[in-house]
């Protein structure tokens, strides 16, 4: 038994059709997963997904990407966005942690007693606080990451 591989992903079903119609006249079998949800007018609830046996995942690879390079990522540029996907994800956790701290003891004590399970008068403007400087931590690291 034989399973399948996925070789690309699409949004439009028209270049996962050509593709197919390309590696079917090189005599590898295919099969379009999720070729007919993207046919609604609200955009694709789900990729296409071009798939081959896993004997014949290597050559439809290399064929595909004699035929278009520029489907296939290059690990420097993968390395790269993954380093940019950090660094935001990094500059937001240390601008909500900062704003956070900065509303907590800034602001000043509650007024009314709430409940166990109420908002009081301090903890919504921490929270928005939080959200706003991990806004701005991550937009901060994504200026600091195009500069180098």
């Amino acid at each position: 038994m034989s399973y399948f591989r996925t070789v690309l992903t699409y949004q439009l079903p028209s270049e996962a059709e050509l593709d197919k119609s390309f590696l079917e006249s090189q005599g590898i079998t295919v099969y379009l997963m999720n070729n007919l949800t993207t046919r609604n007018e609200l955009g694709p609830a789900f990729w296409i997904q071009l798939q081959v046996a896993d004997t014949d995942w290597a050559s439809a690879t290399s064929i595909l990407q004699e035929m278009r390079p520029e489907r296939f990522g290059s690990a420097a540029r993968v390395a790269e966005l993954d380093r940019a996907i950090k660094r935001g994800a990094a500059g937001a956790f240390l601008g909500a942690m900062a704003a956070g701290l900065l509303a907590y003891f800034m602001l000043p004590e509650t007024l009314s007693s709430g409940g166990i399970f109420q908002w009081d008068s301090r903890e919504q403007p921490m929270l928005y606080a939080c959200i706003a400087g991990a806004v701005a931590g991550w937009r901060l690291a994504g200026r600091l990451g195009r500069r180098k």
